[in-house]
């Protein structure tokens, strides 16, 4: 939402929101699911039939227009790509020829890796490693092929989107802080959404929030696993025999642990189907019905390298082209790959490792993961450089700001306020602007510090 939709949203009553919200989703779906989205889906649909050598083409050919792409539209492919004979990469083995982008080389030339497309949307996203603002731009093309691919792994197991009933626990803000706390969800008609306030999913607020459950009943459900797996824990501890079943829960943005998975299958009597789509641009990985995940060769190219780093080239990266970018995160691919039991052509994954989630305890509201404070900047691209959340105490956490000359004192009340609705009023925030935010180590800065606890899953 934007600053005035947003001072709007606080002031109406909750049957208002939810209409706004509806007409937010009514606009979301007019750019999102387009011709470009329906076309994608049903060519999914009859390329999964493919054999694996012909699916390999069709990568191949994805492939290649995405580096003459970047050649052609984008300043710092053209200079990166020097030397280099472009003509010559023609298969997924060729790919190796091209330089890995590393993640400090796009953060220093992130404006010059954008494309020249018009019809970009941009996208801001945190980054852990440096704390800056990264504007990612994705066309509409980009957008809507990408929420196919989406969509056609959800439709794979029997969730279709925007005609079922969905739950969704969202980390975004939707609870303005005066209003009534046994309301913690909003709908969103047009899209047949509830929306969960993850924020507010602790073991204080689970009867309500499986109280709601029961009377929505919905088809399937989505959102943040360290949310649901505090509805689930009120479930199974009080023994509560849920009305309805979801056909499944798709779990998304935070990682899932063993644990999670357990208590929250237990719970819901259904299955989890787990997927790894970072904001950034990553191809689609998602699990199957056998439980074991797969990397979708429609959506790009994952390599692994020597010390198991996970190198992506994503499809559905025109506005902002990822070709061989080291992501950050482990993978580990299988050698000598036979085909899952499954049935899809689709290469199986052995092993997958994201880094664990940093968090911040608050008094009364649970734990915040780096999701949460990642979003707390994004309103302000032009007036902070870099930001950090360290937590000293419990009583207490300080927000130090690299700002730029467009800082205003309004943004120090903005964060301030938001961290007030996250954490509630029995703590303290210390917003400092400073000149630099030192690095944990040489080469190691974090968004969230907590020196409070150390570093463990979110249990």
């Amino acid at each position: 939402m934007h600053n005035l939709q947003r001072r709007v949203y606080e002031k109406a009553p909750v049957f208002l929101q939810n209409i706004l919200l509806s007409l937010e989703g009514y606009r979301k779906t007019k750019n999102v699911y387009g011709d470009v989205y329906y076309s994608h889906l049903i060519e999914l649909a009859n390329k999964n039939h493919l054999k694996e050598e012909e699916v390999r083409k069709y990568q191949e050919k994805e492939l290649r227009k995405l580096i003459q792409h970047a050649v052609n539209n984008s300043p710092f492919y053209k200079e990166f790509y020097k030397g280099i004979d472009i003509a010559e990469i023609q298969t997924i083995e060729d790919l190796k020829k091209l330089p890995v982008l590393d993640k400090e080389t796009l953060e220093k030339n992130i404006n010059f890796i954008h494309t020249n497309h018009r019809s970009s949307i941009i996208r801001i996203l945190a980054s852990n490693k440096t704390g800056k603002p990264l504007k990612f731009l994705f066309t509409k093309e980009d957008i809507q092929k990408r929420i196919a691919l989406r969509d056609f792994f959800r439709k794979q197991h029997g969730a279709i989107n925007l005609e079922m009933k969905r739950a969704s626990f969202s980390s975004r803000w939707l609870i303005p802080t005066k209003q009534q706390k046994n309301l913690l969800w909003r709908n969103n008609f047009y899209m047949k959404q509830r929306l969960y306030s993850a924020h507010y999913c602790s073991e204080q607020n689970a009867e309500l929030f499986v109280s709601d459950l029961e009377e929505y009943k919905p088809d399937f459900i989505d959102g943040l696993p360290s949310a649901l797996f505090e509805i689930a824990k009120y479930i199974n501890k009080n023994k509560v025999i849920l009305s309805f079943k979801p056909i499944a829960i798709f779990t998304v943005y935070e990682k899932l642990y063993s644990h999670h998975r357990r208590e929250i299958e237990e719970a819901f009597g259904c299955p989890i189907r787990d997927q790894y789509f970072s904001s950034e641009g990553v191809p689609l990985i998602s699990e199957c019905v056998k439980g074991k995940l797969h990397y979708n060769l429609f959506s790009g190219v994952l390599e692994s390298s020597v010390e198991g780093d996970m190198i992506v080239t994503c499809f559905t990266t025109q506005g902002t082209p990822l070709i061989r970018y080291n992501i950050g995160d482990e993978l580990k691919l299988i050698k000598n790959q036979t085909k899952c039991e499954c049935g899809s052509i689709h290469p199986v994954i052995e092993y997958i490792n994201t880094s664990v989630p940093e968090y911040l305890q608050s008094k009364s509201n649970g734990k915040l993961t780096s999701i949460y404070f990642s979003r707390i900047w994004s309103n302000f691209p032009e007036g902070i450089n870099k930001i950090q959340f360290i937590q000293n105490s419990e009583e207490s956490i300080d927000v130090l700001i690299e700002g730029t000359e467009n800082y205003t004192n309004a943004i120090t009340e903005s964060i301030h306020n938001t961290m007030e609705y996250l954490f509630g009023r029995d703590m303290t925030f210390n917003i400092r602007i400073v000149d630099e935010i030192p690095y944990l180590t040489e080469k190691d800065f974090h968004l969230v510090v907590n020196n409070v606890a150390s570093r463990k899953y979110l249990c």
